[in-house]
């Protein structure tokens, strides 16, 4: 990858991490562009390159990383002017098509949740990767490989459903150990009560199916304390009825799975 050069256009969470793995690796950042000069200069400081706050500013390149919000990919495609070199944008939830005006184009979608002060073995993250054609493929294929050692081919519907998935995994879990905070500092309770608990439940799907770890009394149909737990939160109904509705959901797929 010595030989390689990449824009990076972007300078948040998935931009640092991918512009500094791929500058580890010998990929040579040509530039990073953000609307934010003081951002793109901090991730240009460390993969080497210079900072850019004009889409015309961004250098000939060899491969052109789109790491922006999702909603910005489509505008930063309308402007960008690239006669030659593979486009990529890194979103799990935007379809290849968002980038046809370009010869060679395609996605390559890190299917992680990346924070620029969190330490992430890239190695270790699956990498989905899409292009418009086989030799297309074979290149975004070849970069994927390098940061990582999961690649996987997905389509941009595929995609989006692993999106989805990751959606549910991750952001929709992260938001119940908040409400979980929120209950436990009410009774002036630390979160390190349940933060092993939350260890074990992770740990146990990495060896066995999410359905055959769930446990509790929507599980066991322990009516009693549903309606406890309940009760419990009658003064707070948005999260009640969050109860009662996973409680519900949980309850019927197991009734579906003995079927």
């Amino acid at each position: 990858m010595k030989d390689l050069r990449c824009a990076l256009i972007g300078s948040g969470n998935v931009a640092t991490h991918l512009g500094i793995a791929l500058h580890r690796a010998g990929v040579r950042i040509t530039c990073v562009y953000s609307r934010n000069g003081a951002h793109a200069r901090t991730l240009a400081a460390k993969v080497h390159s210079k900072a850019v706050t004009k889409i015309s500013g961004i250098n000939e390149a060899d491969v052109f990383l789109i790491a922006v919000k999702d909603d910005a990919i489509s505008a930063i495609a309308k402007k960008l002017n690239v006669n030659d070199g593979i486009v990529l944008h890194t979103s799990g939830s935007v379809g290849i098509d968002v980038l046809k005006k370009f010869n060679q184009h395609g996605v390559l979608y890190p299917l992680q949740s990346l924070s620029v002060n969190r330490n992430i073995h890239l190695e270790d993250v699956p990498m989905c990767i899409e292009a418009n054609d086989k030799s297309t493929l074979l290149s975004v294929s070849n970069i994927a490989s390098v940061l990582s050692d999961f690649v996987y081919e997905l389509d941009s519907h595929q995609r989006a459903a692993a999106h989805l998935a990751a959606v549910f995994a991750n952001n929709f879990s992260n938001h119940m150990y908040h409400i979980a905070d929120s209950i436990l500092e009410e009774h002036d309770l630390p979160f390190d009560l349940v933060r092993p608990l939350i260890l074990e439940t992770a740990m146990k799907v990495l060896d066995h199916s999410p359905a055959a770890s769930q446990t509790g009394p929507a599980s066991r149909n322990d009516k009693h304390v549903i309606s406890r737990h309940l009760a419990s939160l009658k003064k707070n109904p948005a999260l009640r009825k969050i109860y009662f509705d996973i409680t519900k959901n949980i309850a019927a797929q197991k009734k579906k799975r003995k079927k």
